[in-house]
């Protein structure tokens, strides 16, 4: 897969490309960030690049440079089955062993058999043993022949320091629910099936791509109805807080699919055409919901929720985000309750 086919990483994607456009690619890289983000189809698509077969293009900048994706090299990396391109993961999906390290460091200081560059690509890098870190170092610190090594870690705080410090880092984020889309529509998935996905899959197409539709939908419903139910009194607030405050990931979450519906709740307040924008399958739940708020404190709790993602993001204590977002719902709402339903009409 070249860059181009990669969505949602684009300050990491041009980051490598002007390295490869400017040929002055590191000798490794710790390319990190949560799972199911795009790492791993990166180091391959570098991987691609750097021993691409075509005429590469001088025009466009380091943002045209890539792989053709189409040549006997990028299809060979594409299959795995490029002799220079070589994917190192756990034995039995536990650790990478000081067996496998020393194999690549022994290959390492080969030459490339049909490309210019032979990749090494440790992939989840965290699960080095200690020796094997230690062995991963030592290759590192003397490094032989035409390399590139790029390790690959949902968990760079699990590395070695001193490994760390020899590899350019390049940061993976979440990605945006339009580029979740975009990947889900692309492996096929109907309209209704990424309308309901996209917002459950906390920014990893890995978690998209593997999430269960029926599964889904039940758990947005049951998110949107505990968190809008319990806006009926401050003891339900800190219960529900409790809840979805267990792990960042499940307030992360949660916090995805809340944003999402009320912006559908404010779309359906909006009314017109725009209105068709809300899926299917919970428009009967927004109408009901919507019919009871107003727009004004539609738009207050959705900018809540927003600045709970952004707090969480920056690693702020997820009990109290939680409960702040959900105070400030409880606000809202009692603001702006229209016709006196609100928090009941989502029970």
């Amino acid at each position: 897969m070249p860059f181009a086919d990669i969505l949602g990483q684009e300050r990491a994607l041009l980051h490598l490309q002007r390295a490869v456009f400017e040929g002055r690619l590191a000798q490794a890289y710790c390319f990190f960030g949560p799972p199911g983000v795009g790492k791993h189809t990166t180091a391959l698509a570098l991987a691609q690049a750097v021993n691409c077969l075509a005429e590469p293009s001088r025009t466009g900048g380091a943002a045209a440079t890539d792989a053709c994706g189409t040549c006997a090299a990028c299809r060979k990396v594409a299959k795995g089955l490029h002799p220079d391109v070589t994917v190192v993961r756990p034995e039995d999906k536990t650790v990478i062993t000081i067996e496998q390290v020393r194999e690549v460091a022994a290959r390492s200081a080969l030459r490339a058999y049909e490309g210019k560059y032979k990749i090494f690509i440790l992939d989840p890098a965290e699960l080095m043993q200690e020796p094997a870190a230690n062995a991963m170092l030592k290759t590192l610190e003397e490094p032989l022949g035409a390399s590139l090594f790029i390790l690959v870690t949902a968990a760079p705080s699990a590395l070695l320091p001193t490994i760390v410090s020899r590899c350019q880092s390049v940061r993976f984020d979440l990605l945006g629910e339009t580029a979740l889309r975009d990947i889900l529509r692309k492996k096929g998935r109907t309209a209704e099936e990424v309308a309901s996905i996209a917002v459950l899959a906390g920014g990893s197409a890995g978690h998209a791509l593997a999430l269960d539709v029926e599964e889904a939908r039940t758990t947005r419903d049951r998110i949107v109805r505990q968190a809008w139910g319990a806006v009926g009194s401050v003891a339900a607030v800190l219960e529900c807080a409790e809840g979805m405050a267990r792990d960042r990931a499940r307030l992360d979450a949660a916090l995805e699919i809340l944003a999402g519906f009320s912006r559908d709740l404010a779309v359906l307040k909006v009314g017109g055409a725009v209105a068709r924008l809300v899926p299917a399958d919970r428009r009967a739940e927004a109408e009901s919901v919507a019919a009871g708020c107003s727009l004004g404190a539609i738009l207050a709790i959705h900018q809540a929720q927003v600045e709970a993602l952004r707090a969480s993001a920056r690693h702020a204590n997820p009990r109290f985000t939680a409960e702040r977002m959900l105070l400030r719902m409880r606000q809202a709402m009692a603001a702006g309750q229209e016709g006196g339903h609100g928090a009941r009409s989502a029970r």
